[in-house]
């Protein structure tokens, strides 16, 4: 049950306002390193029409994973589009992606220098091995998807 207390003062700071009325960064705040490093696929800001979560970064090669899920309405109208992306970054630095095929969207988790790709309700987890570089094709939900730029 809330209460109003008579005479009740509540305070805040000019940076509580600030930063509770401060939006989240585009894309984690990596929207500029995407475009810099010629990313190809829409960059959809929205909250409400895109995710962009960090996975986690891997052991020894310090490569930052992202999953990013995203729709949107194509210019003209017609039909929703959307999908899933592994986003891969070393430092501030855009390397590459995988283009996933949803649905089912996959869940990206780190372990060590492994990236475990897990699709609800299916036992098998899907293993990339990043311990050098970002594997060049891998095989998620059924298709075979070529690490691109």
């Amino acid at each position: 049950m809330n209460a109003i207390i008579p005479g009740a003062v509540i305070a805040f700071t000019i940076a509580d306002i600030v930063a509770a009325s401060t939006p989240a960064p585009c894309l984690a705040g990596k929207r500029d390193a995407l475009v810099r490093g010629h990313f190809e696929g829409p960059l959809i800001c929205s909250r409400r029409d895109a995710s962009f979560h960090l996975a986690g970064r891997t052991a020894v090669t310090g490569y930052s994973i992202y999953t990013y899920r995203y729709r949107f309405l194509p210019a003209g109208g017609g039909t929703m589009h959307g999908g899933q992306r592994l986003i891969v970054f070393h430092g501030s630095d855009y390397v590459g992606q995988y283009r996933l095929s949803p649905p089912p969207f996959l869940t990206a988790t780190v372990q060590g220098t492994q990236v475990l790709l897990h699709t609800p309700g299916i036992r098998e987890t899907v293993r990339l091995d990043f311990s050098h570089t970002p594997p060049g094709r891998i095989f998620a939900n059924g298709e075979i998807e070529d690490f691109v730029r």
